[in-house]
């Protein structure tokens, strides 16, 4: 069950590559049905079939596991052979004979690359049929074409669903940064800005800032380096700071500075932070509005001597208690943080004036072991991570460092206690975890794309290929005994699917690898290459490349015009193929056209291959044309946005 699981085989979505392959498979051993069944603990699902099913187990689509043939195959994992029902003593009465009159089976393990056996590819026939050993090894050929295409789509579900993770961890950060009141931004190596957050964006259209310098895209170093006036010296030295955390020699750099306007006085700090997504150095720049410290700790310098040294941390929450527990001075940063007005309240109201104090894990801190509590004991204490959780449930984080006050007797008259605010920086830290882990699961989906291309071209494709080779000499060896043996279909068949199994581990290891042109130059070259004879013209538009779609619509048109390149190889017999690419506004137009036999559309509407390009392009916002008449060639035209996937505008 866990492999079917992880190859989501048991669905009830139809595959045209595997209803091809039982068509064939039915075809040359001319039986009644061919079958891909998948044994589950108690049932056989009907994955696909080709033949006359029974209508009741066609509506179904599965039949009870003790009924099966196809779970003695499973459980054996290996072939089974019964040329007559009613020859046998022990499958005289089987379900299948006594109900539906079958005489005879054949049926081999479909075993996964791990080793699993999950189901059969199996013949069935009202009729005795001999089955010899050759035979089966044909049948389990085809057997290993059928677990490489569920293997193949059990691995695109799972990149499907890789990819939309991917985009929702992408929506939770941009979120998660929005939510910020900092200035946030960040650069990758070169000093290039990636990222910014809705208050960066709305502090510098506050500004009327100049978005190519200061928004995505622009270099914030180039920026800094060419500043000119009063602020040209700190913003060297930030362009400095940030350099060295960017290259290594410092983990962080932050730094204070002004910026005046002619009508007000402000003050901010700015903190660059590094990290690396995928082995790149990426710096976090945030600049937050430091004024009211500023202006708070001016103010201070004119009090006395005693509060200057208390306050001399003054970006951190300062607040002082007498010997009885009851607050006698709170600074600015303390009433920020606090409920209500410290000053007045005692210890007992810590939970209404400050919240209740935990440590980091959530456990509550005994009374006697808070930080205030321990100074009044004589204790010192430095840097106690503690959270102090609201009423309303919300919380902050803080580092405490607190210290008994003496008189000149050296007697405890009261405390002091200093809380640094540390909920952003966590919150930052959560930031670099979750980016990382977004690196991790990118990197992992590549490695199990390449490790996918590598097994089905070191395993399938090569028993592929060995089928087709054996099916071509035994072709030879009939001709020169003079049998009425026709395998030309049968080789064409299995030349289409090791000629698809290649282009599917094309896909797998390049998709994400190259540019929207690269990977179209990339299809036609390799089209060239599977039908030299055939003369295929490329042609692109100005304004590509450097006019690309979006990473989805850039994929689905891609598989379009890979689905148009092969039909125009497989079925037109033109001499000549033109692809064309060009860009029309907002959008990206795709046409191939052919010198082929054309055939007529009204006929083929509703054929699988067009409907599902049809789709394809539907599901971004484009539009296709097919254009084509017997003897005439054929043309189709894709038109896809070139934004986000909304659809294109219109031609009149």
């Amino acid at each position: 069950m866990a492999a079917l699981d992880y190859l989501e085989a048991a669905r009830p979505r139809a595959d045209h590559v595997l209803q091809e392959l039982v068509d064939e498979v039915r075809a040359i051993f001319g039986t009644d049905l061919c079958m891909v069944n998948l044994v589950l603990p108690d049932a056989q699902y009907f994955r696909a079939w080709s033949g006359d099913l029974a209508e009741d187990l066609a509506e179904a689509r599965q039949d009870p596991r003790e009924r099966s043939m196809c779970r003695y195959v499973v459980e054996s994992e290996g072939p089974l052979v019964v040329e007559d029902f009613l020859a046998t003593e022990r499958f005289r009465d089987q379900y299948f004979c006594v109900t539906y009159g079958i005489r005879f089976y054949a049926g081999t393990p479909l075993v996964t690359s791990a080793g699993q056996a999950i189901g059969t590819l199996c013949l069935l026939s009202t009729r005795p049929t001999e089955f010899g050993d050759e035979q089966m090894r044909v049948l389990g050929a085809f057997a290993r074409v059928v677990v490489g295409r569920l293997e193949l789509l059990g691995a695109l579900e799972r990149e499907q669903a890789a990819r939309e993770e991917q985009e929702q961890h992408s929506q939770e950060l941009q979120g998660t940064l929005d939510s910020l009141s900092a200035h946030i931004a960040i650069l990758d190596e070169s000093g290039e800005i990636v990222i910014t957050n809705a208050a960066w964006r709305a502090f510098a259209a506050a500004n009327e800032a100049d978005p190519g310098a200061v928004l995505q895209g622009a270099n914030y170093l180039r920026v800094c380096d060419s500043s000119t006036g009063e602020a040209s010296e700190e913003a060297a030295a930030f362009a400095a700071g940030i350099r060295e955390v960017l290259s290594g020699r410092r983990e962080s750099f932050e730094m204070e500075y002004p910026c005046h306007s002619p009508t007000q006085r402000l003050w901010f700090i700015g903190r660059v932070t590094r990290f690396s997504d995928a082995g790149s150095p990426r710096a976090v720049v945030a600049h937050e509005n430091i004024t009211e410290r500023k202006l708070a700790e001016e103010a201070l310098r004119d009090q006395k001597v005693l509060l200057e040294t208390i306050l001399g941390q003054a970006a951190d929450a300062i607040v002082v208690c007498d010997d009885k527990g009851k607050f006698t001075f709170a600074n600015a940063a303390a009433r920020r943080l606090a409920l209500v007005e410290p000053e007045g309240t005692t210890l007992e109201n810590t939970p209404e004036v400050w919240g209740t104090v935990r440590y980091p894990d959530g456990t509550p801190v005994p009374p006697e072991e808070w930080a205030i509590r321990r100074a009044l004991r004589g204790k010192t204490t430095v840097g106690m991570e503690a959270r102090l959780v609201r009423p309303d449930g919300s919380h902050y984080d803080v580092l405490v460092s607190a210290a008994p006050l003496r008189n000149a007797d050296r007697q405890i008259v009261g405390a002091v206690v200093g809380l640094l605010d540390t909920t952003e920086r966590k919150r930052a830290e959560e930031d670099r975890d979750r980016l990382r882990t977004r690196e991790i699961e990118a990197r992992t989906q590549r490695e199990e794309r390449r490790r996918i291309a590598r097994d089905m071209h070191d395993a399938v494709l090569q028993d592929l290929s060995g089928v087709l080779q054996s099916l071509r000499l035994t072709h030879l060896r009939s001709r020169k005994a003079g049998l009425e043996l026709d395998l030309e279909e049968e080789l064409a068949a299995l030349g289409r699917a090791a000629s698809g199994l290649r282009s599917a581990i094309y896909d797998l290891r390049h998709e994400k690898e190259s540019s929207f042109v690269e990977s179209v130059e990339s299809l036609v070259e390799l089209n060239r290459q599977l039908t030299p004879e055939r003369k295929i013209a490329l042609t692109i538009g100005e304004g590509l490349p450097g006019t690309s779609p979006s990473e989805e619509v850039g994929v689905e048109l891609l598989r379009v015009v890979q689905e148009a390149l092969t039909n125009a190889r497989r079925h037109s017999g033109a001499s000549n193929v033109g692809l064309r690419l060009r860009a029309e506004g907002e959008a990206l137009v795709a046409e191939v056209t052919d010198d082929g036999r054309g055939f007529d559309p009204v006929a083929v509407e509703g054929g699988v291959g067009l409907v599902g390009m049809r789709e394809r392009v539907e599901a971004v916002g484009g539009e296709i044309e097919v254009s084509s008449r017997p003897g005439a060639g054929t043309k189709l035209a894709v038109r896809v946005p070139l934004g986000d996937g909304t659809r294109a505008p219109r031609r009149r």
